[in-house]
């Protein structure tokens, strides 16, 4: 059996860079060698795309000048529709072949430029398979109002915020001017409206700190999220995707465990002082960073929660084309008992792998990941059906390539 080239994109010009890397590098670690051959592809800060064996070791980060002249610097080759997908060399040195094919693309990215659409669109341009949520999809579920407004739409229970958006003249402007309007009751989560989840996120009590933390938000993202601090604060995760036989399935329910008011960036990331650099990447890294805080599993729960939580990320991922692997985050009072979808992540860290080891199917990490790429090449394929020039009734120059 031929084995499926799977170049994997990892790295990006994101706040999450570092963490891509280690998702890229376990999905490349529990890859089935049978069946697949895995193609590490590092997109550095600049934007520049870079493969090579040197990539496959985590104590050659982060990539200097000097590595990268080991390695072989590469983009898309379009135009291609007869054979495999190729990368074009870009720094060819002799005797090297000037392209390099592969199948598919699987994308190991967290936050912008990766996660939002745009690598996806890449792909689609260049008519190539590629994993996880489709364009339209990415970008919505990084959006955090954009997921909202779909939600309302849908009924699904969410937070009630107030936007505020950068000025177009942003030196200089007056922040007592821009929140003297804000009608709101301290104290309240802010956070960016197009980021990861934990990139950006405060709470404030005062005007004093909301005009801070608007600020601070200004400086990563021309949107602000105001919304209602959740008293007696639980989160719930739960992960959603189609299983290859095309049925939409849930997770096991989970529930971090966490002194905060909230799980910032240090909370999820650095819980343990940062990746060790000494050796492989430890499959025990589960998704989102968390390194070292405690989770729940099968939190003792009533069924209407449960099931608002699970047919509540059935039916946004549905509804939104039901493509990729996400996580979906929600909130809830837990005194009240009062649930609200807070966000997606389109391509959550490790691919929540888990949180799918722990649920009733007992999909292990390297299951999970040949799930992911199976799908890709399925929507792949599903696509292509629905695009047929030569009998469309809208073709004009039906003798232009005889």
């Amino acid at each position: 059996m031929n084995k499926k080239v799977v170049a994997v994109f990892f790295g990006g010009k994101s706040f999450e860079h570092d963490v891509s890397i280690l998702t890229g590098l376990q999905a490349i670690q529990v890859m089935d060698i049978t069946k697949y051959q895995p193609m590490p592809v590092y997109v550095d800060i600049d934007g520049k795309w870079w493969t090579g064996k040197q990539l496959l070791n985590m104590k050659n980060y982060p990539i200097n000048g000097e590595l990268k002249k080991q390695l072989t610097q590469i983009t898309i080759s379009v135009g291609n529709p007869t054979t495999s997908p190729k990368f074009e060399v870009v720094n060819k040195k002799l005797f090297q072949n000037k392209y390099i094919d592969f199948d598919i693309a699987f994308f190991a990215f967290h936050g912008n430029v990766g996660e939002n659409g745009p690598m996806q669109g890449v792909m689609e341009v260049a008519n190539i398979p590629y994993t996880g949520a489709d364009v339209l999809s990415s970008a919505v579920y990084m959006s955090k109002t954009e997921t909202k407004s779909i939600c309302r739409a849908l009924g699904i229970n969410v937070l009630n915020e107030v936007i505020v958006k950068k000025p177009a003249i942003f030196e200089n402007f007056d922040i007592q001017k821009l929140t003297s309007n804000i009608d709101i009751k301290f104290p309240v989560f802010v956070k960016p409206a197009n980021l990861g989840s934990s990139i950006g996120v405060s709470k404030a009590s005062n005007t004093e700190e909301l005009q801070a933390a608007i600020l601070s938000v200004f400086r990563l993202d021309d949107e602000v999220i105001i919304e209602p601090f959740v008293e007696n604060l639980k989160e719930y995760n739960v992960a959603v995707m189609k299983n290859l036989d095309g049925e939409i399935i849930t997770s096991v329910i989970e529930t971090p465990v966490n002194k905060n008011d909230f799980l910032d960036f240090k909370d999820k990331y650095l819980a343990d002082g940062g990746a060790k650099k000494t050796g492989p990447v430890k499959l025990a890294v589960p998704s989102e960073g968390l390194l070292s805080m405690g989770r729940e599993f099968a939190p003792d729960i009533p069924n209407d929660m449960q099931n608002f939580i699970k047919e509540s990320a059935k039916k946004l991922f549905s509804y939104m084309g039901a493509t990729g692997n996400p996580r979906i985050d929600f909130l809830c009072n837990s005194k009240t008992g009062e649930l609200w979808l807070n966000e997606v992540n389109p391509i959550p860290g490790s691919f929540a792998f888990y949180l799918w080891e722990k649920s009733k199917q007992r999909i292990n990490y390297s299951k999970l990941v040949d799930i992911i790429i199976q799908n890709g090449f399925k929507n792949f394929e599903r696509k292509n059906k629905q695009v047929d020039l030569k009998s469309s009734a809208s073709v004009i120059f039906k003798n232009l390539n005889k």
